[in-house]
């Protein structure tokens, strides 16, 4: 997407809580369209020509004009338009004396011979527009079949401000209306839309026939969808009365039963869960070759990335399978909340995907118990800490002007820390009234559209809670809040103070942010009965009388707040010593709370790794994801050989312990997460100890598999990333190979992740050449950069060859995933190199990504003076 201008005025009213009101009167922003001529139905016809990459079509939108008008303004970016006529009854009413495209504000502005009066007409226009290849609007994608042939297709992504790339339309998100789409296309070509096909005419010679789709719900424009091109069906399952299919490129059938299986337990699910039918007539998951994002939620027709929706089950690792089922919970989620019910303006878009986040955890923990999907949310949860620890982070709702302000709302904020919000509130106020809450929202609202506080106050009014006052706090608010826990000096009662929590805090000016804070208590009494209870921590300095004289207190019970906790020296070593009495989700918080803790400068990072190894009997394979990644970038920052050794033959003896306990081999009786923890365990053996043994075991197994053994798929990829990490020449071309001739989506992104951590300079000049020559596809190339920039040996060979060529990376890959890539400058943390990237981006602009540059360029400077503080100390402990 171009980045507009900001308008010099923006005239836009604002709520009490802070976020936007449209008004008819007031509509003077740039980047809105005026309400006097509105939509209710677009008929539209659209003729994709593959071979050209361009296409044709036309318009009739139903309107209906609120107020007299010269003109009519709408949306419509990167396209020709030809005829426009305003009609009624089929006549003519008034002639177009002009059009005028704005490339700067995406609009066409029609003038018209004489005024307009009130009333219903109709709207025709035709126009001719770009297949284009940068993953945007209406575009071309492409795959290669077994034989080696390639095939094109043509396929849409029009989430934010992108189906005006495809017709001319309101493209605005409260702007709803019906669509009917016709399609015609070559006879021989797959095509599909967001309703059920109710017709097909061939033409006299059979070369080309014309789809025509039934109407949709009414909705918004981003949610259209159409797709043409060499695809197959499965067989519809019947789901409560809809038919449900996956879509996929022709010869990859074999790979969509599993995503069928999660998509009907999905469909199942959400219907009991909202209470009200699915909204759709049908519902097809397409997977769709190139993609941009990871999939997106057009009403009946869910379009994917391949390696989200198609897969081998027998040959995926547990952590593939879960995001798959979780990426289509996700989008089904949508079909409610975000379709049926939408945000009124894009500032809500958070609203959308956390709930859907939200909502996917919950699906998939239902799909599949075994996984313990809120226990791995911790993981989530984590990562957004992580970004609203920073001074330039954000509140998760602001204000929203233009089209890159939209983009950037799709963050680990919108999602992971939006998410974890309503996590915690709908702990707090009980599954059941939160579950009730929601489906009088969606009752209330159905095919319209809402605010934020719509929804807090459908869940006030069910549940009695002072719902919008807390959420308020949350959504408007930047940051989040530390508790620290103590104890009386004159009393037994436990004291709770609240203040923000920050990486880098200014003491001269504390943050004096407040919280009401959802707590959940957990405490042993005098005679060691376990006791609970939930409160909402208001001020900044509370009194918990309930846990007088406790031997030990656990202030986020259940680790669902999101929220850190500081224990007094005393209290923590009292949890430490009562472990056992933690659930797995709380030792996680304890752990993950103790490492920001070090970066914050308030514990050492021998603090951290003495906390490890207190840890060395858990067999939580959560408590191990977080350990062995917090344990390995320790292990990284070391200045000597010497030390790292060390701190190698450490991390070698704690990570052996639970994998002997785990053992070797899988057995019949492994859950699904001691599987994956297997795997954890061994690649950090490998990987991060780079223990011999493990070494050697990891090319064993990797052999076996080149020879055509099977190799359970957790090992497989451990053993993988161990060959990686010691790579020869001949390794290197062993995975190129792997990459380019996968015999699944997954493999292939396995491979092509793993060519991020060969050592060798030579190695990394070849795969950063990949990223730009287009053997690695366009959405993907921008990931693999970010993943290069953290090689351990050649990270800043990397950063070297991406500002060389930044010019060139900016016109090849999707726009919104630039700032992504940019993300790998995290992994660095050398002042010298810290300087050089400040610089650079001092005259290099990220698109729709200023915030999160700004947050990247933060978390930098953090890890520079993290290592700077204790690389040397910690080298001294290991080999002192």
């Amino acid at each position: 997407m171009l980045q507009p201008q900001q308008p010099e005025k923006n005239q836009r009213s604002l709520t009490r809580n802070g976020h936007t009101s449209l008004t008819s009167e007031s509509q003077t922003s740039p980047y809105q369209l005026p309400r006097t001529v509105l939509p209710s139905t677009y008929e539209i016809r659209l003729r994709p020509d593959l071979e050209s990459e361009t296409f044709s079509g036309g318009i009739t939108a139903h309107i209906s004009v609120a107020e007299a008008v010269d003109a009519i303004v709408l949306n419509a970016k990167s396209l020709e338009i030809g005829n426009a006529t305003v009609k009624r009854d089929g006549a003519e009413v008034v002639g177009i004396d002009a059009i005028e495209c704005d490339a700067e504000l995406e609009r066409a502005t029609l003038t018209l011979s004489d005024a307009l009066p009130t009333g219903d007409y109709q709207l025709e226009m035709t126009f001719e527009g770009v297949l284009n290849r940068k993953l945007e609007g209406f575009y071309i994608s492409t795959f290669t079949d077994d034989d080696g042939i390639e095939h094109k297709l043509a396929t849409t992504q029009f989430e934010s401000t992108d189906a005006r790339m495809a017709f001319p339309c309101w493209d605005e998100p409260d702007i709803k209306a019906q669509f009917d789409v016709e399609l015609t296309v070559p006879s021989h070509l797959f095509a599909v839309s967001n309703g059920p096909i109710v017709s097909e005419t061939l033409n006299d010679i059979g070369s080309e026939r014309t789809v025509k789709f039934g109407r949709t719900m009414k909705m918004s424009t981003y949610l259209l969808a159409f797709i043409v091109g060499p695809f197959e069906a499965t067989e519809p399952v019947d789901v409560n009365g809809v038919p449900l299919r996956v879509v996929y490129p022709a010869g990859k059938g074999h790979l969509a039963g599993y995503a069928l299986r999660a998509g009907e337990h999905g469909l199942r699910y959400f219907n009991d869960y909202y209470g009200i039918p699915y909204p759709g007539d049908k519902l097809d998951l397409v997977a769709i070759p190139d993609f941009s994002f990871g999939a997106m939620e057009n009403l009946g027709c869910v379009t994917f990335r391949e390696a989200i929706l198609l897969v081998d089950e027998d040959a995926a690792t547990q952590p593939e399978l879960l995001i798959i089922a979780d990426v289509i919970a996700h989008e089904l989620a949508h079909m409610w909340f975000g379709d049926l019910v939408t945000m009124r303006w894009w500032n809500g878009i958070w609203l959308n995907e956390a709930f859907a986040t939200f909502m996917a955890a919950m699906c998939t923990d239902a799909f599949n118990p075994e996984w313990q999907r809120w226990n791995q949310f911790s993981l989530e949860r984590s990562a957004a800490f992580d970004v609203d620890s920073l001074a330039s982070t954000r509140p998760i709702e602001y204000e929203v002007n233009s089209p890159a302000d939209a983009d950037g709302m799709f963050d680990l904020l919108t999602y992971e820390k939006g998410g974890s919000v309503l996590r915690m509130l709908e702990q707090h106020l009980g599954a059941e009234r939160f579950r009730d809450g929601i489906r009088r929202y969606l009752a209330k609202h159905q095919y319209a559209n809402t605010e934020t506080s719509d929804l807090w106050d459908a869940l006030e009014e069910e549940t009695g809670e002072p719902v919008r006052s807390t959420m308020d706090a949350w959504i408007y608010q930047r940051g989040y809040p530390i508790v620290s826990v103590s104890g009386c000096d004159e009393c037994e009662k436990v004291i709770l103070k609240q203040r923000r929590f920050l990486y880098r805090e200014d003491a001269d000016a504390p943050d004096a942010t407040l919280w009401p804070v959802p707590l959940g208590v957990r405490f042993a009494d005098a005679t060691g009965r376990v006791n609970s209870e939930r409160r909402l921590m208001t001020a900044d300095d509370e009194e918990l009388e309930s846990a007088a004289g406790a031997s030990w207190v656990n202030i986020n019970a259940g680790a669902h707040g999101f929220y850190r906790v500081n224990y007094a020296p005393n209290l923590l070593a009292a949890l430490r010593n009562n472990i056992t009495e933690l659930e797995p989700i709380e030792r996680y918080s304890l752990a993950d709370d103790q490492w920001s803790a070090m970066l914050a400068g308030h514990a050492t990072a021998t603090d951290y790794v003495e906390l490890a190894l207190g840890y060395k009997n858990d067999d939580d394979l959560d408590v191990w994801t977080l350990l062995t990644s917090n344990l390995a970038s320790l292990e990284r920052m070391l200045e000597t050989e010497d030390a790292r050794q060390s701190m190698r033959d450490l991390l070698a003896d704690l990570y052996a312990s639970p994998l002997s306990r785990l053992g070797f081999d899988a057995t019949d009786g492994d859950s699904p997460r001691q599987i994956e923890l297997r795997g954890v365990m061994f690649r950090s053996l490998a990987v991060t100890a780079q223990d011999e043994s493990a070494q050697t075991e990891a090319r064993r197994l990797h052999d076996a598999y080149l020879e055509g053994e099977q190799v359970e798929p957790n090992m497989l990829a451990a053993a993988a990333a161990g060959v990686a990490a010691r790579g020869t020449d001949s390794d290197y071309q062993t995975f190129v190979g792997k990459f380019k001739n996968a015999a699944t989506p997954q493999e292939e992104r396995r491979y092509r992740g793993l060519l991020a951590s060969f050592p060798e300079t030579s190695h990394m000049a070849s795969t950063m050449e990949m990223c730009l020559n287009g053997d690695v596809r366009s959405q993907d190339a921008p990931y693999l950069v970010g993943a290069c920039l953290g090689n351990r040996h050649n990270g800043w060979q990397a950063w070297e060859f991406m500002s060389t060529n930044w010019e060139e990376m900016l016109n090849q890959y999707p726009v919104t995933s630039i700032v992504r890539m940019v993300g790998g400058i995290r992994s660095l943390s050398k002042p010298d190199q810290a300087r050089q990237v400040r610089e650079f981006f001092q005259t290099h602009e990220v698109p729709s990504g200023e915030l999160t540059l700004k947050q990247h360029l933060e978390r930098l400077e953090i890890n520079v003076a993290f290592r700077q503080r204790e690389a040397a100390r910690l080298g001294a402990w290991l080999t002192g």
